[in-house]
């Protein structure tokens, strides 16, 4: 038993025609857009071989120059591509150079914590209170300041 999620037959339409929808190749206005004798549109040229399986040196022009269209299309989408492939690099580089600037400054500020931490610590011994006092005293202090900022 199979069913189709999808009711109607409109999403299997080619991108194509619904491109040239409603388009009426009679009514251009365009020269190169109108229909030739053979029933192709005037700007290109039926590639089908003569009896021999030989084309014709206009066709062979025409799909050359079409061959050189694509191959410029994608020509500029490589260099794109490229050039959006360096500016990633370059943005990794750069990152990673500010990481690493990030990285010693944090371990720089470590040292100098640790070294302010025991210089505090050799004060508070030498001056034969406790660290214990010292807490009370910035405890107090800070009370003090809180009362005079609230009331």
């Amino acid at each position: 038993m199979s069913s189709s999620r999808f009711t109607s037959t409109l999403h299997q339409r080619d991108a194509r025609t619904q491109l040239f929808d409603g388009y009426d190749a009679s009514r251009s206005s365009s020269p190169s857009l109108g229909n030739s004798s053979n029933g192709t549109p005037s700007g290109f040229r039926a590639a089908t071989p003569n009896t021999r399986g030989q084309y014709s040196d206009a066709v062979m022009s025409g799909l050359e120059s079409q061959n050189e269209n694509e191959m410029e299309g994608l020509t500029a989408r490589v260099r794109l591509l490229k050039d959006i492939t360096m500016k990633i690099g370059e943005e990794v580089r750069d990152s990673t150079k500010f990481m690493g600037n990030l990285e010693s400054g944090f371990d720089s500020t470590r040292v100098r914590l640790k070294g302010t931490y025991n210089r505090l610590m050799r004060m508070a011994e030498r001056s034969g209170v406790g660290w214990r006092a010292w807490a009370g005293f910035f405890f107090f202090v800070m009370l003090l300041f809180f009362w005079v900022w609230k009331f």
